[in-house]
């Protein structure tokens, strides 16, 4: 089985003042990417969303290298 591995940095901040409450910036990387991937989300259903969205894409990114 081939090791797969990628990174995620998560910078996470309250926004009191705001209807969301909190706001996220996301570093992301993976394999078979040249550069870092970078997202913001704003609220945390989006933080969440994307963090599946890249745990998916690094899944998808293992089963075809040990396909």
């Amino acid at each position: 089985m081939a090791d797969i591995e990628g990174t995620m940095v998560i910078r996470a901040w309250a926004e009191p003042a705001q209807d969301n409450g909190v706001r996220a910036r996301l570093i992301s990387s993976r394999p078979g990417q040249d550069r870092e991937v970078v997202e913001t989300a704003g609220d945390a259903d989006e933080i969440m969303l994307a963090v599946q969205r890249w745990l998916d894409l690094l899944e998808s990114s293992g089963s075809t290298a040990t396909a």
